[in-house]
């Protein structure tokens, strides 16, 4: 499973391209199975096949890593890999990206309800009210929002 977390809260694990190749290629003949905690949407898309993602020490998200890329439902998924750049020029030019405003809160003073609202695109006054609860909205693909039907 790979949890993808916020940069500025998650510790930065840095590995060598060779060393990413060294665990697919363990994983593929062993059936190795591996954590790994990352900012980075890219590499855990190689690397994992079940995601996680979480803001503020909280799961915002979990699916099949193919279901998580082709429909975040998460505003916060959402932003996360709109952010990872596309190696095409043309359709890099052409994608919209989900760009967040403000600034991460403090873990130690996290905001009432749910804990993305304050940075979120299309928060709603529930949002700030009351903690979404984490549910299942798609076969395997949890979610905590209570935007997402």
């Amino acid at each position: 499973m790979g949890i993808i977390g916020h940069k500025k809260i998650a510790r930065k694990f840095t590995a060598p391209a060779s060393h990413k190749l060294t665990l697919l290629a363990w994983q593929e003949l062993s059936g190795f199975t591996c954590r790994s905690l990352t900012h980075d949407p890219s590499m855990v898309e190689h690397i994992s096949h079940r995601i996680a993602v979480m803001y503020l020490g909280k799961i915002m998200e979990l699916a099949d890593r193919n279901a998580l890329f082709d429909e975040p439902l998460h505003p916060y998924t959402e932003a996360l890999i709109s952010a990872v750049p596309v190696p095409h020029p043309a359709v890099e030019r052409q994608r919209q990206r989900t760009i967040l405003h403000g600034e991460v809160p403090s873990p130690a003073n996290p905001p009432s309800g749910c804990v993305f609202h304050t940075r979120c695109p299309i928060t709603q006054e529930i949002c700030s009210a009351e903690e979404p609860v984490f549910r299942q909205a798609r076969p395997s693909h949890w979610v905590a929002c209570h935007l997402v039907e």
